[in-house]
């Protein structure tokens, strides 16, 4: 197998892989989506009651206008800031589960209204590096007199236990298209400028001169173009041992950093899997 990196941003990957089929791929796909760790709120502490405010003097009602539950399912899918790393899963801690600074971060929420609380209202305790990695999602819009205290617990887990460890989104591939102009084929060039003026993704090219295919990567295998060419002169088709795969972070840790993570625990499932069979020899 072969990789070749196309783009790569902080959130985002596209790679073509080459000299590979679809099911090798496809365990690069799992392994991004269910294995890699990461760190998401999993307990939410309300506070109930009221609270005064010392400077205006106002007692506020410690409750919103959604249910706790709703509250704390926004919180859980916000991304934490992860460094698999500096942090370990709760059950295998030195701790035993009990909570400690390397298996888990708390972050506290007191705010009151009128406002629309955000992500960047959660404060860590501790390390400021690990405040909410996109600070402008909305969680709740509290009225004048209410307010709203929590504690909030994060720890670390995968996407194979919740979607909110989950560090990927948008994750697909595609076989890489070829697509081939045969003029010979009879067809006009008035007849080819119109068939490639159908593509939805702009794959080819139609100026003063021929039709000419100038972003292949770009195709879609739509086929639209082949079926608008009455003589057959575009030719749509797919090469099964080279991919286009593309994925999205939701910011917990950067592209490259999840894709790294990804091929580790593949390969630590791989040796796994074989220590197994060798065993039962």
């Amino acid at each position: 197998m072969e990789i070749q990196i196309q783009e790569l941003s902080p959130k985002k990957a596209l790679l073509k892989f080459s000299d590979t089929t679809a099911t090798e791929v496809n365990a690069i796909r799992r392994s991004l989506v269910s294995n890699i760790p990461k760190m998401a709120i999993d307990d939410v502490e309300f506070h109930l009651g009221t609270v005064h405010d010392d400077e205006s003097g106002r007692d506020y009602d410690l409750s919103t206008s959604i249910f706790d539950e709703a509250i704390a399912l926004r919180m859980g899918l916000l991304p934490v800031p992860t460094k698999p790393k500096s942090f370990r899963f709760k059950d295998k801690c030195t701790c035993k589960g009990e909570g400690c600074e390397h298996c888990q971060v708390i972050y506290t929420l007191d705010k009151k209204g009128p406002c629309t609380v955000y992500s960047r209202d959660l404060v860590p305790l501790g390390d400021p590096e690990l405040a909410i990695a996109d600070p402008d999602v909305p969680i709740v819009t509290l009225g004048a007199r209410q307010a709203i205290l929590t504690y909030a617990t994060a720890v670390m887990g995968t996407g194979r236990q919740h979607a909110k460890w989950q560090v990927v989104h948008a994750v697909g591939f595609t076989a890489q298209p070829k697509v081939t102009i045969n003029k010979a084929a009879g067809c006009s060039d008035a007849c080819l400028k119109k068939a490639g003026s159908i593509c939805p993704t702009k794959v080819f090219k139609a100026g003063d001169g021929p039709l000419e295919v100038v972003k292949e990567d770009a195709c879609i295998l739509c086929k639209d173009c082949e079926k608008a060419c009455s003589h057959g002169s575009i030719k749509i088709d797919s090469d099964p041992t080279t991919y286009l795969f593309t994925f999205e972070t939701d910011g917990s840790m950067t592209a490259r950093e999840a894709l790294r993570l990804a091929f580790e625990n593949l390969v630590a499932e791989i040796d796994d899997l074989r220590d197994a069979v060798v065993s039962l020899g």
